[in-house]
């Protein structure tokens, strides 16, 4: 039985032919999307046929627990969106539940400053052995709540708090802090000043630090590794402030900024990165673009190379990190020797909310191996090759179904639970459909829902899909 779930809006009910229109110029993605979030929650501790009620933008909505192709869902009554109470389709399963939920705090972590820290968690389960620095999410979610790993559903397994892998600082004691995973050596200091890209590059040049001066600009993937998704409540920086720092900047940093209509200060941590987009950003189409991290909302993005474009900058020294070194394994899979990753050569085109691609990767058995997950967002991020822009993947190693398409990762976006983040591999667009971020870039969705619920998202009109797909990683034996 097909299940057809009518988008409830902030204008009241949309209809299915209404929404089936937005995917049809984006390769037959699915029309509607799927049942509110609320509707999932509502369910998730219930039984077949249980009554439930949730808050939907149009009010309280009353119903019963039912079984759809989605999982237990809170149906509305009097509307027939699934089986009735006390029925489940041929084939349909009920998933399994778990106990009630806890909240847990994150344990204090006592560090010594000129020793190394890993980040053990008593939550994580498996322990990767790839190359790439943890994430540092420690716990897991559901679509909604953060929820110790131990006492996740079974739609929910395989997330990135379910594994851990190396992560090691060493604060230097001389205003630098090493990676003892990638073997680079970062600026501790926040430099406060914002600079256009050729004064950030030419002040790392500059820059004499710890006896050293070889320091440089970072590219995307190396800012990227010193990301931080520690899932704390409320705001979050997005690196470890433990070792580094960084500060909010003042009010007036949003004066003559283009989006401060859109944009507050707790989003302006934007901080360059040394890789170019090969590509065209729209709104500029006659200027270069140059990627860039926000410390502060969590997001790579690019910004013009030339003119008045100010962002914040950390240097680097070291030797250059993140490169690739790809093995076609002529069995459906690739190897990055250079990271210890083994990657699935070819996504399967199916596009899927967050817990239906954990889920897929969880069960995909490939090329005799049944360990396949989700890859975190810093294991996905290292997998783009700016080079390319249609889609920003080595094409002599992989097949990506849909050039357009943006990929899942199992990281859920920092201080927002409702939120997992993705990376375009296709290009970034605004609602109208204008490459506005660049392929490469890495954004968050809803991890499930209706997309036609979301309007344009900030100052570029960011498009919301909800349905992406997924390509699964597993460590190198």
């Amino acid at each position: 039985m097909k299940t057809v779930w009518i988008g409830i809006s902030l204008a009241g009910l949309v209809s299915a032919s209404a929404v089936e229109a937005q995917f049809q110029n984006r390769g037959g993605r699915p029309p509607a999307g799927g049942p509110p979030v609320e509707a999932v929650e509502a369910c998730e501790q219930q039984q077949l046929g249980a009554a439930c009620a949730f808050e939907a933008p149009h009010g309280r909505v009353e119903g019963s627990c039912r079984k759809v192709p989605e999982g237990m869902v809170c149906v509305p009554n009097n509307r027939r969106f699934g089986p009735p109470p006390g029925r489940i389709d041929a084939g349909e399963k009920e998933l399994p539940r778990g106990g009630p939920r806890q909240e847990t705090k994150p344990a204090v972590i006592q560090l010594n400053p000129l020793e190394p820290t890993f980040s053990p968690s008593k939550n994580k389960g498996a322990t990767a052995q790839n190359k790439v620095p943890d994430s540092g999410q420690s716990y897991c979610f559901t679509n909604r709540q953060k929820v110790p790993c131990a006492d996740i559903q079974s739609r929910f397994r395989g997330q990135d708090g379910h594994h851990t892998a190396r992560r090691a600082y060493r604060d230097n004691g001389d205003g630098t802090v090493s990676d003892l995973v990638t073997g680079l050596r970062w600026q501790q200091g926040h430099n406060a000043q914002r600079l256009t890209y050729a004064d950030a590059k030419a002040a790392c040049s500059r820059l004499e630090l710890a006896g050293k001066a070889a320091w440089r600009l970072p590219t995307i993937t190396e800012l990227f590794s010193i990301s931080d998704w520690h899932d704390k409540q409320g705001r979050q920086h997005y690196i470890d402030d433990r070792y580094f720092e960084l500060k909010e900047p003042k009010p007036e940093i949003l004066i003559n900024d283009p989006y401060s209509s859109t944009h507050n200060i707790s989003m302006m941590g934007q901080t360059w990165s040394s890789t170019e987009y090969v590509g065209e950003i729209a709104l500029r189409s006659t200027a270069r673009h140059v990627f860039f991290f926000n410390f502060l909302d969590g997001r790579i993005k690019a910004a013009p190379k030339q003119g008045n474009a100010r962002l914040f900058y950390r240097c680097v020294t070291g030797e250059p990190w993140g490169d690739n070194l790809f093995q076609n394994n002529r069995n459906g899979t690739v190897t990055d020797a250079a990271l210890e990753l083994m990657w699935q050569q070819k996504d399967d085109g199916q596009p899927r909310d967050w817990s239906q691609s954990l889920a897929y990767c969880e069960g995909l058995s490939l090329a005799g191996h049944n360990d396949w997950r989700l890859p975190n967002i810093k294991e996905l991020q290292t997998l783009v090759d700016y080079r390319y822009n249609e889609p920003a993947i080595d094409p002599r190693f992989f097949k990506q179904q849909d050039k357009t398409g943006w990929f899942w990762s199992s990281t859920t976006h920092g201080e927002s639970p409702a939120m997992a983040s993705y990376i375009c591999f296709g290009p970034c667009t605004s609602v109208d459909g204008e490459d506005v971020h660049g392929a490469g870039a890495q954004r968050s969705d809803p991890k499930t829902g209706n997309p036609a619920r979301w309007q344009a998202r900030g100052g570029q009109r960011d498009e919301t899909r909800i349905f992406n797909y997924a390509r699964c990683v597993r460590d190198v034996d």
